[in-house]
Formats: structure tokens, C-alpha cells, sequence
């Protein structure tokens, strides 16, 4: 029977609670920032700080326990601390995990089972962060669909926490011995820590915002303020300079609610994250904490020792392990995005499936007398993660079978003249069912945009601003012609065309890459969640126009994501900026004597990913096509093009290859036209190799 009573605040005889509901209240209210974030990220913009909360939480708690065991014993038993967090953790993340990864086996298109494979032993191991903040640096894994386990990055933080903080503890202790300083070395050897950590969190945010969300140096801190609280505080205990006036907890236990609701409010994905602004939620929890039992006078007294209220603390945990995967699936599941209802049962699921966990899995390991034992949880936890480890191996190997097969089916029909943008040639004869299902719904690794070709070498110079130049040559012969391909990830997905017709006609292919950057005199403004490095990008700019400027090269190609500008000091987006930026960069590109083709982007579709939506509509892929009006609109390098009367300059429109006149498509004779959400397919992008032909020969 389901009981949502709240327990009662213990004191021993030290005058220490055993239980702070307070703390309950403050995992109720950070997993529900979380989830309700997720659910609807719109509306709660900064609800990830619910994660902070929990840090806080964390090291507050561990802390406590550690610095209560100093005080029994005088030393600590790393095997029993281990073994405590090992029984009270992995049971139920190491269940949600296998659950995930079989349901992904079922739900998920096989383009994803690779990804999610990897993750789920990243979260297995608890280096889910590392492989985040890894893939956050790499523009075309930002692109990437969100992983079904991406959530385990925060446990990850937390484990490789546990896993150092009690020997950080030991260290500082052993040299308060040595020195005979009694334990007066650890309240100031874990500020050090802290305040190291917080100074590192500011900076890597600056620099390096992406990666430095999921880094355990850049959060570690959040977690030392707790332990700091713990140390000042006595553990559990209330200072004594709050027990000097009954206002004084309440005015900190509502200013640290006000804190924490205030940043769930106002942060949002824009915000440069953890840094400074983490300051908010972290010291909230730290004032909530150190408030402790503020009476019954108090309001929100009330509210934190409410039922509910302790029921959702009761199972923070486990809500938070399931409700990720649960959102990711569902629509698969469903067929069909989230609409209202289902979100509301999703989070209704999400609690009860959290409370038998909780029933089932939680409790019983907690007081199975057998897993007490350091050697049987080790053992126990060495079979559980073989077990989910063998089903992520198991969806590896099933990726290879796919794609094998993938790449049969392929090279049956590329060299059919109905081929991809083949069958919507003037002089195409027999191309039948041209909108119909592709010959693969699976895409390999040789359909990205950003596929490795054996032809092209990485020169091994580098400058300040990164500017990589990768020349691509076929055959033996002298080139007949030596083109520069530059731009963002939007004029690489051009590269399996480029290919083509450099193999054919015996160019030399110059790559000058960099993901979400433009060559453009404009300042490109970061979108779409890309960490765009905008000072980084103009001086990238810069940079590939002097090296095209004192080269020996024939041609230019290029073209862009233009969504976001500024230019010459204004502040806000613009497409006249953007035009002017393009404009002023050609300038240059065509007084060096150089030809510029400046290629058309893609239609945009509003499907997420593309694959994805093709493979939950296997039998009908005009459900993921677009209508002509919404995806083909103006953009800054076209319009542009457009205005610069100059017969070195060349606008290729090849938007009629992706649409007719209503209506834009994601297969098109038997080829998937879109490798994500917004970047060309390479067995797409080849195809297109002839019609690029007649523009660029």
C-alpha cells in the first residue's frame, strides 16, 4: 500500500537529526525542475538546475557521513563506503540502464543503436560526462539526435566524486596528523579544493561552454560547497549563530527557495553554464540546508513536510533514472510527437514506475543482509554491469549486420540512372515511384557528410585560429584544376558531389572546414545549441581568406547556414548583415582574381531527424516532406549572390532537385536526402555530382 507519510525529524542525543526533511523537500523540488525542464523547455527555460540542487545534496550528505565516521573511529573504511554507495546506487541505475538498452533494441531506428550502445556503457562505467563534453566539442556529434542515457552524465560526476573524495579526506587528515593539527586541516583543504574548482568552472565556461557543462573539474565544486556546509555546520547540526534569533533560518530557508526558483526561471540554454551563474542554485541549497528546522511559525514548514512532498524526495532518485528514457522513447513508441496528455502521463508513469523501483529494487538492496558484505556487492556489481555491458555488445554487433546490409542494397542501385537526383533528370526515362521508399532506411558511416576519403591528406601545419587545410587528389596526373572547398558544416555536406566531380575531371579538392562557421565578414551569433566560438570564427575567417588570397587556386567554392548575424556593431540578427558580411568577404575572394560559386543551402525540413522520421514511416516517406513555402526561404549567402553583379561570381541553385513546385522531399529515387535534421545524406550529395557539373565545368 502506497503510504506518503512524511517521517518525523530524529534528534540524537548530540542534538544531531537523523532525518531532515528539508533536505527531502529539496530533492522533490530539484527532480521536478528536471522533468518539468525536459518535458517543457520552453516554458521552464532553466529547470536543469535541478541537477545542481542535487550536487549540493550530495556532497553535503557524504561529507557528513565521512566527517561523523572520523569522529567515531578516527579513520575510514574506503571497502565499507564503496560498499555503501555501490548498494545504494547501482541496483536501480544498473536495471534502468538494461531496461533502456533492450527497449532502445525495439523502439529505435538502427541509425541510433551504435550511439546508444556506446552511451549505455559510458553510463555503465560512469564516464557518461567525458563522452558528453567530449561530443560537445565535435560540431557534427552536436548534430547528433539526444542520447536515450545522455541524463546518467550527472550520476557520472557524482560517482567519479565518491570515487575521490574519501581519500582526499584521508590525505588531508593524515597531514593534520603529521603536523598535529588535529582535523583543522579539513575544513580549509576542502574550501581550497572548492574555490580551485569554482575558478576553473568560470573560466572552462568562458572558453569552452559545451564541454564545460559535463566536466566533473568544472563541478565538483558544487559538490564541495556541500561538504564545506557540512564541516561548518557540525554535520546535521544547526550553527550557533542561527540558533541566536527564530528569524534569521527562515529568512535563509526562503531567500534559498527564492534562489533556486528564480535560476530555474531566468537561466536558460543561451546561459553560460555552470560558471558563476551556478552560484545561484548552489548557495539557494546551501541556505535551505543551513537553515535546518525552522519550527512550525514558519510557512513553508508546512510545505516541506507534506506527504507528497516527501514522497517525491523518497523516490528522487529513481524518477530521475527513469524519466529521460521514458520521454526519449515514448514518441517512437507512439509514433507521434508528445502532445500535452502525454507528457502528463508521462510524468505520472514516471512516479509510479520510480516508486516500485523503489520498493522492488532500493530498499531490498539496502537491507539485504548479504550485500552488507564489501566482497558480494563487488561481486554483485561486476555481474550487473556484465549483464548490461553484453546487451550494449549485442546492439554493436546487430549494427554491423544492418549496415552490412545497408551497404548491399546501396551498390545494387547507385550506378542506376534513376539514382538519387538521377531520376529527376530532363532526360530521365522509366524512374519509377521517384518519392517512393529508399533502398535502405538504415545509413552508415559513408553517408555522412563528413566521410573519410583515403584521397585526402590533413596538412600538418596549424595556426592560432586552427586552420586545418585538407587537400584531396585522385590519380597520378597533374590537376587539370585546383578548387578550395570553404565554409561550415552546410558547404561540407557538399564534399560527396565535390568528390565526384574532382575524381572525374582530375581536380585537386582544397577543404577548409570549420562546423557553425561561415567565412563572412559578419559575426556569426552561436544557434541552435552549437557552441559557436564567434571571436573564434572571425579570426578562422580571416585567416582561410589570406591563405585563398596567396594561393595558387582556380576556384572557390562555398556556401552556409546563415541564420544569425551582426555586422559593423550592431547587436541584433539580420539577414541585410549577414548579406553585407558575404558581400564584403567576396569582394576580396574576386579582386585576388579568384571564381566564386557560391552554392544554395538545402531546403530546411522541420522533422528533427530525417532518418528517423523515414524509418517510423517505412511504407510512406512523403509523411516527412515539406511543403515548398516553409522549407526554401531567403537566406543571407543567396541574397547576396543575388546583388553582386560581378562575372566572377556564380549563384548555384540546385533547389529543384529537392522539390517540386509544393512540395520538398527526404527520398528521392530510392536515396535518403538527409543524413539529420538539416545536413545532406553523401549518397544523396553524389548524386548531385552531374547537375553540379554543368554549373562548376
Amino acid at each position: 500500500m502506497l503510504t506518503l507519510r512524511a517521517p518525523e525529524a530524529r534528534p540524537t542525543p548530540s542534538g544531531e537529526r537523523t532525518f531532515l526533511p528539508e533536505v527531502q523537500a529539496l530533492r522533490a523540488l530539484a527532480v521536478l525542475l528536471v522533468v518539468v525542464y525536459h518535458l517543457w523547455p520552453n516554458r521552464l527555460t532553466g529547470g536543469y538546475v535541478g541537477v545542481d540542487v542535487f550536487f549540493v545534496i550530495s556532497g553535503f550528505l557524504i561529507t557528513s557521513h565521512l566527517s561523523r565516521e572520523l569522529d567515531r573511529t578516527g579513520t575510514l573504511s574506503l571497502r565499507g563506503f564503496y560498499a555503501r554507495r555501490a548498494r545504494r546506487l547501482l541496483p536501480a541505475a544498473l536495471l534502468v540502464l538494461l531496461v533502456t538498452a533492450l527497449a532502445c533494441a525495439v523502439l529505435l531506428p538502427v541509425n541510433r543503436w551504435a550511439t546508444t550502445a556506446g552511451d549505455v556503457l559510458a553510463s555503465t562505467f560512469y564516464v557518461q560526462n567525458w563522452a558528453l563534453a567530449g561530443r560537445a566539442v565535435d560540431y557534427s556529434a552536436s548534430q547528433d539526435a539526444a542520447s536515450v542515457v545522455q541524463h546518467y552524465w550527472s550520476l557520472s560526476v557524482e560517482e567519479q566524486f565518491y570515487a575521490g573524495w574519501p581519500l582526499l579526506v584521508l590525505l588531508l587528515v593524515a597531514l593534520a596528523r603529521r603536523t598535529r593539527s588535529g582535523r583543522s586541516l579539513l575544513l580549509p583543504g576542502i574550501a581550497a579544493v572548492t574555490a580551485a574548482s569554482l575558478a576553473w568552472s568560470v573560466y572552462w565556461t568562458a572558453a569552452a561552454p559545451a564541454a564545460a557543462y559535463f566536466q566533473t573539474p568544472t563541478r565538483v565544486w558544487e559538490l564541495g560547497v556541500g561538504a564545506v556546509l557540512a564541516l561548518a555546520l557540525g554535520g546535521a547540526r544547526t550553527a550557533a549563530w542561527l540558533r541566536t534569533g527564530t528569524l534569521r533560518p527562515v529568512v535563509l530557508r526562503w531567500a534559498g527557495f527564492a534562489a533556486i526558483a528564480v535560476a530555474g526561471v531566468t537561466l536558460s540554454s543561451a546561459s553560460p553554464f555552470p560558471g558563476y551563474l551556478a552560484l545561484l542554485p548552489v548557495l539557494g541549497t546551501a541556505a535551505v540546508i543551513a537553515a535546518g528546522d525552522t519550527g512550525p511559525r514558519d510557512p513553508s514548514s508546512w510545505l516541506v513536510a507534506l506527504r507528497p512532498t516527501q514522497f517525491v524526495g523518497d523516490v528522487s532518485y529513481a524518477v530521475y533514472l527513469w524519466h529521460w528514457p521514458v520521454i526519449v522513447l515514448a514518441p517512437f513508441a507512439l509514433a507521434r510527437p508528445l502532445v500535452l496528455t502525454d507528457k502528463l502521463l508521462v510524468l505520472a508513469g514516471c512516479l509510479v514506475l520510480a516508486w516500485l523501483t523503489r520498493l522492488a529494487v532500493e530498499q531490498p538492496a539496502q537491507q539485504w543482509r548479504r550485500l552488507r558484505r564489501p566482497l558480494v556487492v563487488g561481486v554483485a556489481t561486476v555481474v550487473a554491469m556484465a549483464v548490461v555491458s553484453s546487451v550494449a555488445a549485442w546492439q554493436w554487433y546487430r549494427v554491423g549486420v544492418e549496415e552490412a546490409a545497408a551497404r548491399a542494397a546501396l551498390a545494387a542501385v547507385v550506378d542506376d540512372p534513376c539514382f538519387g537526383a538521377g531520376s529527376l533528370a530532363p532526360d530521365a526515362t522509366g524512374c519509377a515511384d521517384v518519392h517512393g521508399p529508399p533502398a535502405s532506411l538504415t545509413l552508415t558511416e559513408d553517408d555522412a557528410p563528413w566521410f573519410a576519403d583515403p584521397a585526402c591528406d590533413v596538412a600538418a601545419g596549424r595556426t592560432d585560429a586552427d586552420l586545418a587545410i585538407t587537400t584531396c587528389r585522385y590519380g597520378s596526373e597533374p590537376p587539370t584544376r585546383r578548387v578550395a572547398l570553404v565554409g561550415d558544416s552546410h558547404a561540407e555536406h557538399w564534399r560527396g558531389a565535390l568528390h565526384e566531380l574532382a575524381r572525374e575531371q582530375n581536380w585537386e579538392l582544397v577543404e577548409i572546414l570549420r562546423g557553425a562557421c561561415p567565412v563572412t565578414e559578419a559575426s556569426v551569433l552561436a544557434f541552435q545549441g552549437s557552441g559557436t566560438d564567434t571571436a573564434g570564427c572571425a579570426r578562422w575567417g580571416a585567416q582561410v581568406t589570406d591563405w585563398l588570397t596567396t594561393q595558387d587556386v582556380d576556384a572557390v567554392v562555398t556556401s552556409s547556414f546563415t541564420t544569425a548575424f551582426t555586422f559593423g556593431g550592431e547587436g541584433a540578427d539580420s539577414l541585410e548583415a549577414g548579406v553585407r558580411g558575404f558581400t564584403a568577404t567576396w569582394s576580396t575572394w574576386l579582386d585576388a582574381g579568384l571564381n566564386v560559386y557560391v552554392l544554395r543551402d538545402i531546403p530546411r525540413m522541420a522533422l528533427g531527424h530525417v532518418p528517423e522520421c523515414l524509418q517510423a514511416n517505412p511504407d510512406d516517406p512523403l509523411e516527412c516532406a515539406r511543403p515548398r513555402s516553409e522549407a526554401v526561404v531567403p537566406d543571407a549567402a543567396t541574397v547576396a549572390a543575388e546583388r553582386t553583379p560581378s562575372p566572377g561570381l556564380r549563384l548555384v541553385d540546385l533547389t529543384d532537385l529537392f522539390c517540386d513546385r509544393t512540395t520538398c522531399y527526404t527520398a528521392i529515387g530510392r536515396a535518403v536526402v538527409y543524413w539529420d535534421a538539416d545536413h545532406l545524406s553523401a549518397q544523396y550529395s553524389r548524386s548531385l555530382a552531374p547537375f553540379l557539373a554543368e554549373d562548376l565545368t
